[in-house]
């Protein structure tokens, strides 16, 4: 099975991303660190959604292959709260949780298995090039409403991202507390609620020729004024591009706008980690 995939740092200090390519296993993954809101750093000046985000891709690269996939991210989630635990970490506050959101596969001969934690994406794509998302993003009923008040900012008159950032802060920072909880979305961050958020399943392969697995930096922005673009235009110019084609464009595109003001988005240019496995 031919594949593809590219990490690539944003426009933060470090990569918070990370993927799992197990080939023996048929298991792969991709893994979006969530900074605390209480800012953390270990001694090798790690944040800790890099750490969290680390640790995600060892456990999965040791998953037993007899292992549920939605039952070892409950097990890694266990994990992740004793390294936070042996950390100091206070577990009680959910602005120093570090986190992590993930989509993983595992590709067998006839079905393909995956689950899903927060906004990391899996989607099949048929011969006939019609696109199959196996999961939702599970923070874009939260995202919306700061979204729409960075674009009612511009609209007024705010053009710079700082001013824009400012402005839509309390819908950011109260969006991070809704993690594990009712009406929110799930994350690995320790907290034992996650099972309820992890998103899981299995289906035949029959006429799926790539599965594309993304990070939301990959994901194509919403152009001023415009419609939420449909995941089309985001998977099949990966798919008939390429991973890197299409990210490099995307960059570009990022590069071109850094105030974030032609396209809504919160930061100039996220950090982007996806996948394409050629099924044949």
């Amino acid at each position: 099975m031919k594949l593809e995939c590219i990490s690539m740092k944003g426009s933060g200090k470090s990569n918070e991303d990370a993927y799992v390519i197990q080939q023996v296993k048929h298991v792969y993954a991709v893994i979006d660190g969530i900074t605390s809101l209480i800012p953390y750093e270990n001694a090798a000046g790690q944040t800790g959604g890099a750490i969290a985000a680390e640790l995600v891709k060892k456990q999965l690269e040791a998953m037993p292959e007899d292992a549920a996939l939605h039952d070892y991210l409950e097990t890694i989630n266990e994990a992740l709260q004793e390294q936070m635990r042996q950390s100091g970490i206070d577990l009680e506050k959910k602005e120093a949780l570090w986190g992590a959101a993930c989509a993983v596969v595992r590709v067998g001969d006839a079905h393909i298995e995956y689950a899903q934690l927060g906004d990391c994406m899996i989607f099949a794509v048929y011969e006939d090039d019609i696109v199959r998302p196996l999961t939702h993003t599970q923070v874009s009923h939260l995202e919306q409403a700061a979204l729409t008040k960075w674009e009612d900012g511009i609209n007024e008159g705010l053009c710079t991202r700082t001013e824009l950032s400012e402005r839509c802060m309390d819908i950011l920072i109260h969006n991070r507390y809704q993690a594990n909880g009712p009406g929110g979305y799930g994350v690995l961050n320790g907290d034992v609620a996650c099972r309820d958020f992890i998103e899981y399943g299995r289906m035949n392969r029959v006429g799926v020729k790539a599965l594309v697995l993304a990070t939301d930096g990959l994901f194509m922005p919403r152009a001023l004024g415009g419609a939420q673009p449909k995941w089309e235009e985001t998977v099949l110019p990966i798919v008939h591009k390429g991973l890197q084609r299409y990210t490099d464009e995307l960059i570009t595109l990022e590069n071109n706008d850094p105030e974030c003001t032609r396209y809504i988005r919160f930061k100039k240019s996220d950090d982007k980690t996806g996948m394409i496995l050629y099924l044949y």
